[in-house]
């Protein structure tokens, strides 16, 4: 789209952000109280949905920026406004008991749909190092060349010999002929199988149904044709065809005809001229015949977009860089003597009032900075100070190490003993508050939380407002797009002064050094006791963690291996829409009728945006549970392509028939491999096999072992600062050992039930992809009967109904619907029971549990009420008999 397009967009996106907030301080300031918990969520649910349609909004004024100076305060925004959404998340998860938000019913009160607070973007990624992502498509290419130089080993088998024929001499000459001894066949021994690979198979299966569409293309015209003749011959034999009409009717019926047409035409060109007006602006893709060729136009201009940003980029910091080293170049002496100057007024100063010079601060506490901003003290000040250390040190040294020691122990302890009085007072708090809470006479109602983000947001604008507002009120290009010179020239100012300091740091420290050794020798020759600097207690500061630093060739070759091996995957692009569902619309009306919800589609979607946010915050563990077919590898594949991370799936199969040694080199490759590409995905497929309660009888493999050396060794190895996320798929949980699984990935996500919306959506793509089905079949009724149906199954079994045989059929005696449902009856597959999987994650996950207790409390709340409603009738009823 046009820069102007996208700064009028901008503009809009943040009235509405400024409109948010200052709805959201409203309730806040003026404690919202709500008497109904329903109307408390629902108020909540409100206030986030419209952070999350701010969220999109802002999003896609970044993305569509060109103004490289404004990016870093959009960005700013982003990052604020995802951590209120984050907060507001957790306190409507803490009001409403659930994991999942339902929010239908808040937004229809702030004109808002859930398609218009879907997240779909991050906020922020983690940029790989060249050299790192350089070996990872090495690694692909060499297994992609080891896997095509593959050549299976030749089996020759011996040729059966021909059956000995008796009396061959009375068979007539035919027969002679055929069983006349030949010689040997060189070319028939030397004959080797040609081994087809999958992607000529697929070619040819490919080609094979592009033929039978052609084939049905012709039978069905020439069907059409043979079916219309037929009819004008047997009306024109039995006389009922009617006669041609009269010349000027037939004139007069073109002339009508051609006006029409000429029309449609002109419109037609009008509408593809504004089009491609529209999309050389970037403002719009015309949109062809063919999907994908939309699809790869709109990327095609994504990429423009984004070499037109890099471009304005690369010239801004050009340009930066030349203005900075001209500034230098003229003004760097008379600036650095300037400074000189007044840092030895500086030491001057000191010395003429105290007769002591202050030590210049570490480049760590600020440096010169400090002296020329003059947040030191001054010698007055640090007079007072020094007394009072002074007398501190004499006091300290009239105590005993001993002493010292049990000081420190004993404000300790009492620092322990307020820290306990404080948690016991917020627990017996929170113990009052819920008794109160359960009785329905002193019921305090719902305030809507205090925040600790929002303030930060506010600020966030306001700092943008006052760098920006009155650039933005030009309305010029420079805004819009590319760079303002005259914001360069202030920072360029500031970052100058900043190099100009340290260059003179080594230099003034020196004198400074020089100046003390000149005091000490005056104060040792007068005799008098010279002041010492002021010891000021060393922060202790948390060391980072160093990287294991391994060469590249190591590296390389572990990558190599694992990707040859099939652990080390590449997987295809997945957006978060892929993951087909639609939304919950009723949830919120469930919860408040206090019933257990089933997450649909789009909360599991929601749940997941978060879980992709937080690759790259450190260490995850998430366990996806449903039925095979449901989604989790798209949803495995969605995060790895949103975060660009390396994707390692692991299959529990490869793991049969191998010695713990094996096993454990295995585990120490990947683990390298996982820190080295970092952000990574380690995906563990049916992980419900390690944690079965009874193993297999037919199962050689000891997963409690394996266990121990997979799963444990990995969240064991894995820091909690590393960004690595370990997934693993559940089938069949109830038969697991709950408190393990969950102990060991304690972020469970549970996969949404198929239902009618998605069943309908799949079928209709699926009539949309394939020619030869008649757009008019019947697939609501369709969808009605195949639903709970996992999307998995669905998809394979749509793709292997279309055969060629069946497309000639199709185009010769149509297809209803009832052809496609005795295809899926004729499979012993039947719809998944997603009951079991919500029952189990209620009764045996965290989240669950709090729901659970969370419905109980509510019931038991409810019927309180009831009776105490029916009291206070009955003593009313009493006082009016009396």
């Amino acid at each position: 789209m046009s820069s102007d397009y996208n700064f009028q967009q901008w503009k809009k996106a943040l009235q509405n952000l400024e409109r948010t907030i200052f709805v959201d301080l409203d309730y806040q300031e003026r404690k919202a109280h709500d008497k109904e918990l329903c109307d408390a969520v629902l108020r909540i649910s409100g206030v986030l949905g419209s952070y999350m349609s701010c969220y999109n909004d802002a999003f896609d004024c970044l993305q569509q920026n060109l103004q490289v100076q404004k990016t870093v305060y959009i960005q700013k925004i982003i990052n604020a406004i995802v951590s209120r959404i984050l907060e507001l998340k957790e306190q409507l998860r803490k009001l409403d008991g659930s994991y999942y938000e339902y929010l239908c019913g808040g937004l229809t009160k702030h004109k808002l749909t859930p398609f218009d607070t879907e997240l779909k973007c991050l906020p922020s990624k983690h940029i790989r190092p060249e050299n790192i992502q350089r070996i990872i498509s090495e690694a692909f290419q060499k297994a992609r060349n080891k896997s095509e130089a593959e050549i299976p080993e030749e089996n020759f088998e011996e040729a059966a010999t021909e059956p000995k024929t008796d009396n061959w001499w009375d068979l007539p000459d035919d027969a002679k002929e055929i069983t006349k001894p030949t010689g040997i066949n060189i070319t028939a021994i030397y004959e080797v199988e040609e081994k087809i690979s999958e992607e000529t198979l697929t070619r040819k299966k490919l080609l094979s149904l592009i033929q039978a569409h052609e084939k049905t293309r012709q039978i069905t015209q020439r069907n059409i044709l043979r079916h219309q003749r037929r009819i004008l011959w047997e009306k024109e034999l039995r006389g009922t065809l009617k006669p041609p009409a009269r010349l000027e009717i037939r004139e007069r019926g073109a002339k009508i005809i051609q006006k029409v047409m000429r029309k449609y035409f002109e419109l037609k060109r009008i509408r593809i001229k504004n089009c491609k007006i529209e999309e050389l602006l970037g403002m719009n893709v015309c949109r062809h015949i063919h999907h994908n060729s939309f699809q790869e136009k709109e990327r095609q201009l994504y990429l423009e977009r984004c070499k037109l940003i890099n471009k304005f980029n690369e010239k801004w910091k050009n340009d930066y860089i030349n203005k900075k080293y001209l500034f230098l170049k003229q003004r760097k002496d008379s600036i650095s003597d300037d400074y000189r100057d007044f840092v030895r007024d500086w030491f001057k100063r000191w010395f003429d009032e105290i007769q002591f010079f202050h030590p210049i601060p570490k480049e760590s506490q600020g440096g010169l900075v400090n002296i020329i901003k003059e947040e030191l003290p001054t010698p007055s000040e640090w007079l007072e100070l020094y007394k009072t250390y002074m007398e501190q040190k004499k006091a300290k040294k009239k105590t005993t190490a001993a002493e010292l020691k049990y000081e420190k122990m004993e404000a300790k302890r009492e620092e322990m003993l307020i820290r306990k009085e404080e948690i016991r007072k917020k627990k017996l708090e929170a113990d009052l508050l819920k008794k109160i809470m359960k009785n329905p006479n002193m019921h305090p109602g719902y305030n809507f939380p205090a925040s600790k983000k929002v303030i930060h947001l506010k600020e966030t604008v306001e700092d943008y407002k006052t760098h920006w507002s009155d650039w933005d009120k030009l309305d010029i290009l420079e805004v819009k797009q590319g760079f303002i010179n005259e914001i360069d020239i202030q920072n360029i100012y500031c970052e100058a002064n900043e190099e100009i300091l340290l260059s003179i740091d080594e230099d003034i420290r020196r004198e400074y050094q020089t100046l003390m050794t000149a005091l000490k020798e005056d104060y040792k020759r007068n005799e008098e006791e010279m002041p010492e600097n002021i010891k000021e207690s060393a922060q202790r500061v948390k060391k980072k963690r160093k990287p294991k630093i391994v060469q590249e060739d190591v590296i390389f070759d572990k990558l190599s291996d694992l990707a040859v091996k099939g652990i080390l995957v590449e997987y295809p692009t997945t957006e978060i829409e892929d993951f087909l569902g639609d939304y919950n619309f009723a949830g919120d009306k469930l919860k408040c009728d206090l019933k257990l919800v089933h997450p649909f589609g789009g909360e599991t979607r929601s749940v997941w945006w978060e879980r992709c946010r937080e690759v790259i915050h450190g260490f995850r563990r998430i366990l996806l549970v449903g039925p095979r077919g449901s989604g989790k590898t798209v949803l495995v594949h969605t995060m790895a392509t949103i975060n660009d991370a390396t994707l390692y799936d692991l299959n529990l199969v490869e793991f049969q028939n191998k010695s713990r040694d094996e096993i454990k080199s295995f585990v120490a490759a990947l683990l390298l491999c996982a820190h080295a590409t970092q952000p990574s995905i380690i995906y563990i497929r049916h992980v419900n096999r390690l944690y079965s309660r009874k193993a297999p009888v037919a199962e050689e493999t000891n997963f409690a072992g394996l266990r121990k050396l997979l799963v444990k060794r990995l969240i064991r190895k894995i820091h909690q600062t590393d960004k690595i996320s370990l997934i693993g798929s559940c089938v069949v949980p109830w038969l697991t050992k709950s408190k393990q699984i969950t102990k060991h990935f304690q972020n469970v996500v549970l996969m949404p039930p198929t239902l009618y919306s998605t069943t309908q959506l799949m079928l209709r793509n699926w009539v949309l992809s394939n020619r030869i089905v008649p757009p008019s079949l019947d697939i609501q009724s369709l969808a009605r009967q195949l639903q709970g149906h996992s999307v998995g199954y669905l998809k394979r079994k749509l793709e292997a109904f279309i055969t060629a045989n069946r497309s000639i059929k199709i185009a010769t005696s149509g297809l209803s619907p009832d052809e496609i449902y005795d295809y899926f009856l004729q499979s012993v597959d039947e719809p998944e029971d997603y009951d079991k999987y919500h029952k189990w994650y209620i009764e045996k996950t965290h989240w669950g549990n709090i729901e659970k207790k969370h419905i109980e409390n509510q019931i038991e709340f409810k019927i309180n009420v009831e009776r105490w409603k029916e009291k206070m009738e009955k003593r009313k009823n009493k006082r009016l008999i009396k």
